[in-house]
């Protein structure tokens, strides 16, 4: 049995089910509200549907968009964040520039504290959209990562770096920025996105499993 408030669609309706919650997300709150956005392959469909919906074309121009984590790698890579939304957010014509980390910064735990106070005084986040790695991952916090963990600089994990490898290549990094559980699960509303059978065994497991910093997307479980 679906625990409550989980939605299991057929795989050419999961861009349209995650508008749809998306858009619920975002409305009847704020003015602007403020959201928290994951990257890679998962939330493509999403972006997409995003950008050829009238809905989605307004949401996008009236929201604060925030960036949840970063890869340690040049800011220009074609597989930083960055890129990716340059690609699939700041294509849409009046969409709010999304505020990011960035990794060439010289003091790393000084780029962590200004975006973590930077998403504090915009009050911090309605929505959040949330992918899910195959360690059991949000954002870049790793298994291991307490509940009470903030924003900060962080080690990857074997795991996520082969999940990277194959667009980073030799490249990838061995660190990232990202929002802590506490940012994460202090969000009014958790959109969290997985899709296709590898992610079948860690969703079950953080939905259903123990709730442990082993699996830090267990923590969803209390929200």
């Amino acid at each position: 049995m679906a625990r409550p408030g989980l939605r299991i669609v057929e795989p050419e309706a999961f861009a349209a089910a995650a508008l749809e919650a998306f858009l619920e997300g975002v409305s009847g709150g704020r003015r602007r509200p403020v959201v928290g956005l994951a990257t890679g392959n998962t939330p493509l469909p999403l972006y997409a549907a995003l950008r050829a919906s009238p809905d989605g074309r307004a949401a996008l121009a009236r929201l604060q968009p925030f960036a949840i984590d970063e890869y340690g790698g040049p800011a220009a890579h074609p597989c930083s964040n960055r890129s990716f939304f340059r690609t699939h957010w700041d294509v849409v014509a009046g969409a709010t520039p999304v505020e990011q980390f960035d990794p060439g910064c010289p003091d790393r735990d000084a780029e962590a504290a200004r975006l973590a106070a930077s998403l504090a005084a915009a009050g911090g986040l309605d929505l959040v959209v949330l992918g899910i790695g195959l360690n059991g991952h949000l954002a870049f916090n790793e298994p291991g990562s307490a509940r009470e963990s903030v924003t900060r600089v962080v080690s990857l994990t074997s795991v996520t770096m082969e999940s990277a490898r194959s667009c980073w290549g030799d490249a990838t990094p061995t660190w990232g920025f990202t929002l802590g559980l506490a940012e994460l699960l202090a969000a009014h509303r958790v959109l969290l996105l997985a899709n296709g059978p590898a992610k079948a065994q860690i969703v079950a497991r953080a939905l259903s499993g123990p709730v442990s910093p082993l699996c830090p997307a267990s923590f969803l479980q209390g929200h």
